[in-house]
């Protein structure tokens, strides 16, 4: 299913909510912000040490701004960087999906998410934000989904914001944030029931194996890593460390 996390200018969110958030959707998460009229997105994370330490040092240099946070569970395409929210719709917004996007072409590689931004999002006419019909439409469109919108200038938007909750000043897109144990998977998710936090050990879901980056050991002994998404061969270091060539590394912003 997902969840969003939208986070106002000076409202903290607990490492334990955000720990239980990344447990109970745990194929990537991300998060987006703005500073000085320049979206960064910070994206890709699949354990949660690594995000909550990107995370915190996001927060703690950029004087807490306002921030939407996202934690995956695959429903479409593959599970990598790439698919991991948030997507950037162009340099003045960006973006966060829960639920599913049904009317847009099935593909094997990206996501529901990714397909609504690149045939929908992307060809939406300028400054169609603050245009209410359009918002509108987008909203009866999507049926229950939920999307949260960040502006370069630091302002969101929720789309079906009813349907989620706000707790502690914090907007999220559904309860997985609390402590939960998990039944009876199905197609697009798994049903979820609250239950006390010193059982989770005992209910806690169990997590997929991820898998490993696919390299190729060359006659000279370097190891070579290929691409999760395209399996086009790694070149440098730093496309090694994200797992990603250039090519399908393109909405990755680094602070």
């Amino acid at each position: 299913m997902c969840v969003i996390a939208t986070k106002p200018n000076d409202v903290h969110i607990s490492k334990e909510t955000l720990r239980i958030c990344f447990e109970n959707n745990s194929d990537g998460a991300g998060f987006i912000f703005a500073h000085n009229g320049e979206l960064k997105i910070i994206k890709g994370f699949f354990e949660f040490e690594r995000f909550w330490n990107s995370y915190s040092k996001a927060m703690t240099n950029y004087n807490n701004p306002t921030a939407i946070i996202h934690f995956r569970i695959t429903t479409h395409g593959k599970t990598n960087h790439y698919n991991c929210h948030p997507f950037l719709i162009n340099k003045e917004i960006g973006f966060a999906h829960n639920g599913v996007i049904s009317f847009v072409d099935d593909d094997k590689k990206k996501s529901d998410t990714s397909m609504f931004n690149d045939t929908i999002l992307k060809n939406l006419p300028k400054n169609w934000i603050n245009n209410s019909s359009i918002f509108r439409l987008i909203e009866e469109s999507i049926g229950t989904s939920k999307l949260a919108f960040l502006t370069n200038d630091g302002d969101y938007l929720i789309a079906n914001e009813e349907l989620g909750q706000w707790k502690d000043g914090v907007w999220y897109s559904n309860d997985s944030f609390k402590a939960c144990k998990w039944t009876n998977p199905y197609n697009y998710g798994y049903v979820y029931q609250p239950y006390n936090r010193g059982a989770m050990n005992i209910h806690k879901k169990k997590k997929k194996k991820k898998k490993n980056k696919q390299v190729q050991l060359l006659g000279d002994g370097v190891v070579r890593y290929n691409c999760s998404s395209c399996d086009a061969n790694l070149s440098t270091h730093y496309e090694q460390n994200q797992g990603l060539c250039s090519t399908c590394d393109k909405e990755y912003y680094q602070i």
